[in-house]
C-alpha cells in the first residue's frame, strides 16, 4: 500500500483578521523525519504545504512583525487539510 502525500492549505492573519504576507510557515515536529519543508504566505496571507505522511504535525509560523507562534494539525493521507491560523 502506498501513502500519498497530504496537502495542507492555510492562511495566516493577525488579530484583527487581515491578511499576513512573507510569514515563513514550516513544520516544527511530525510522525516521521522531516527535512526544512517551508512556504512562505502571499500577499492574501495563503501558503500551503505538503505533508510526507499522514498523523499529527506542528506548524510554526515566524513573522517579523508578531511572536512566533505554533499550531497542531492532524492530516489524513491523501486529503486536503485547511487551516486559519491567527497571529497575536
Amino acid at each position: 500500500m502506498t501513502q500519498s502525500t497530504s496537502v495542507i492549505f492555510g492562511v495566516v492573519k493577525d488579530r484583527s483578521g487581515n491578511p499576513v504576507s512573507q510569514a515563513r510557515v514550516s513544520f516544527s515536529s511530525g510522525p516521521v523525519p522531516l527535512p526544512d519543508i517551508a512556504a512562505l504566505t502571499d500577499v492574501n496571507g495563503i501558503f500551503t504545504l505538503s505533508a510526507p505522511a499522514a498523523g499529527s504535525y506542528t506548524i510554526e509560523v515566524i513573522s517579523d512583525q508578531f511572536a512566533p507562534m505554533k499550531t497542531d494539525i492532524t492530516v489524513v493521507s491523501g486529503q486536503e487539510e485547511h487551516i486559519e491560523i491567527r497571529l497575536p
